[in-house]
């Protein structure tokens, strides 16, 4: 089983969360993709992979290939895998926010942080 994170970047990557993704995913997508296309440049086993989940006929077996040599690659490179992170967290939030999910982010100190779906009634800090 892969990285869910990773998994999301390659489902991104062959197109299957385009309705998931606003500007800002949209725009983490196009950065993600360019590193991997630098990385392609000299690892034809990931050009191969990226190519393969971005074809149009492509379904989950490319997909999860493109994620299993994205999990491969990370663990190979610290330093690849730092970057991946940083560009495709936006991505990963926003297709772990979709089918009615909500994720939540805090940077930061803060004194009374609610984090919820929904509730009902009121809520009290003391």
């Amino acid at each position: 089983m892969t990285d869910p994170f990773l998994d999301s970047l390659a489902t991104a990557l062959a197109g299957q969360a385009a309705t998931a993704l606003g500007a800002a995913g949209k725009a983490a997508l196009v950065k993600v993709r360019e590193l991997l296309r630098r990385r392609s440049e000299r690892d034809p086993e990931t050009k191969a992979a990226l190519e393969a989940a971005e074809r149009p006929d492509a379904d989950r077996p490319q997909i999860t290939a493109l994620a299993e040599r994205l999990d491969q690659v990370c663990a190979e490179d610290a330093d690849f895998a730092e970057q991946l992170r940083a560009e495709g967290a936006e991505v990963h939030n926003a297709i772990s926010a979709a089918d009615d999910s909500v994720v939540n982010i805090n940077h930061g100190q803060v004194k009374n942080l609610v984090q919820t779906r929904e509730f009902n009634g009121n809520i009290t800090f003391n």
